[in-house]
């Protein structure tokens, strides 16, 4: 499967009230960086919505392994980890780089569905042809 990687610098912004970042961060990371992969492939949101399809989240799952704090370097890897007619399974895994330990991981079950109606449809070919051909990714 082909891996998306992406540095992330943690910000105070980042930080909830127990001074690490917060779980909903790490959400929002997982979600951003699916969409980048994406577009990075030229399957992005305007290029599925020109075919009046896209994707929605049905199920996340986060385990938390260590914690990171501001000024922390992070390494985040995403992939297509598996496919069915309608969904997928997104896997993700963030690394902190001073000491390579996973920080946490996790997974996304992905919909693909047509927009007007938002119910499910077959994930054509030849877009699940452009989740399993690795390029390389510079972010």
């Amino acid at each position: 499967m082909a891996t998306f990687t992406k540095k992330i610098i943690v910000q105070k912004d980042d930080i909830d009230v127990n001074g690490h970042v917060s779980n909903v961060r790490y959400l929002e990371w997982f979600m951003s960086s699916a969409v980048e992969h994406s577009d990075f492939l030229g399957v992005g949101v305007e290029t599925l919505g020109q075919v009046n399809r896209t994707w929605v989240a049905k199920e996340h799952h986060i385990s938390y392994k260590q914690s990171a704090f501001e000024g922390d370097e992070l390494i985040l890897k995403t992939w297509v980890d598996s496919v069915k007619t309608a969904q997928s399974i997104r896997k993700y895994e963030l690394y902190n780089s001073k000491n390579d330990k996973i920080v946490c991981e996790g997974w996304t079950n992905w919909v693909f569905v047509e927009t007007q109606t938002y119910r499910p449809c077959k994930i054509p070919n030849e877009l699940i042809e452009k989740y399993l051909v690795e390029k390389e990714n510079h972010t």
